[in-house]
């Protein structure tokens, strides 16, 4: 089963800048394997181009499209389809979850030292019991990390810390991750770029969760510290097929019966501001493309379910012709 923590490939990348600045954090390691059935079927999705999700909503006069990315992907991961291509191309507005500009990492970094590291004099261990305690031993010696440096944080940044280690330690990385690709090409492209939220309104997501849920949070990263960096691999592969419905089974449902605080905090909430900035986007006209973490794209609370309940149409697109063989998943939003 996939922890809940791995929602971090999806939905914290305002965050990573921010975390590649703090000491400690410089791990590195064999990249995992994944399954045969998953190297079948990125095959087959190489030949047929398609891979990653995209759906796409259309009125008389504006049409948005849907790309659910992931944020930190092995280097060697063939995603770029022509599907995806093509609708980039055709769309003015690029629509990101947030600015990761340089500009923008310092004040990442600022708010990441401001709502993440302790300043009361007291340490992260101090909130732990011995079993605590002895998990986060065994992951910084495993992950090769520094103790002090995860003492020094909120349980929610050393959950993320933890995490993004042992992604770099699986040989993942956001250098050429799907969001820093897609943006280097609306740059290029002199697309027109809007930023769906704040670095700080992303990190206050998980900051302002209470301690106990934090600690939850922590304590199953590091149960799972081990096993994190080849489950983030099959993650990223699935997604690079259109396993929507194994990253639906693994990502977003256990989150919503396990930690219904943390499932609205990341995914509801969010998806039902960006619903209302998309919404206000179809209310004129010309054509978007909304790149934003797969998860939030998944699910009865899904953002594609919040705009379909306010009447829009949105049905899953594919620029092949053919037989489907990528089994999909209904994401609560009728096929039209």
């Amino acid at each position: 089963m996939v922890r809940m923590r791995h929602l971090f490939m999806t939905l914290g990348f305002g965050l990573i800048p921010a975390l590649l600045t703090l000491p400690g954090c410089g791990a590195s390691g064999e990249s995992a394997l994944g399954t045969d059935s998953v190297a079948t079927r990125v095959d087959t999705a190489r030949a047929r181009n398609d891979g990653p999700p995209l759906w796409i909503l259309k009125d008389a006069d504006s049409t948005v499209y849907f790309y659910g990315t992931v944020h930190l992907l092995p280097d060697d991961l063939s995603w770029q389809k022509d599907d995806m291509r093509e609708a980039f191309q055709a769309s003015g507005t690029i629509f990101f979850e947030v600015d990761t500009s340089e500009a923008a990492q310092v004040d990442a970094t600022l708010a990441t030292t401001n709502l993440g590291l302790r300043d009361d004099g007291t340490r992260l261990t101090d909130s732990l019991d011995n079993y605590q305690r002895n998990l986060l031993e065994a992951a910084t010696h495993n992950g090769n990390l520094k103790i002090a440096t995860l003492d020094a944080m909120q349980p929610w940044l050393a959950s993320e810390f933890l995490t993004f280690a042992a992604a770099q330690n699986a040989g993942l990385s956001a250098d050429l991750s799907a969001d820093s690709a897609l943006k280097s090409r609306a740059a290029r492209q002199g697309k027109n770029v809007v930023y769906l939220e704040t670095t700080e309104a992303q990190l206050r997501a998980s900051a302002d969760l209470s301690t106990d849920i934090q600690l939850n949070i922590l304590t199953e990263t590091l149960e799972g510290f081990n096993q994190l960096g080849d489950d983030m691999t099959i993650v990223a592969e699935q997604w690079s097929v259109g396993g929507t419905e194994y990253l639906t089974q693994e990502l977003v449902i256990p989150m919503k019966s396990r930690a219904p605080e943390l499932y609205t905090s990341l995914l509801k909430d969010r998806n039902e501001k960006w619903a209302e900035e998309i919404s206000d986007f179809m209310d004129g006209s010309g054509t978007a493309f909304v790149a934003v973490g797969v998860s939030h794209l998944l699910g009865e609370d899904s953002l594609l379910a919040q705009l379909h309940e306010q009447g829009f149409k949105i049905k899953r697109h594919f620029a092949f012709q053919g037989e489907n063989v990528i089994n999909t998943v209904d994401t609560s939003i009728r096929a039209e």
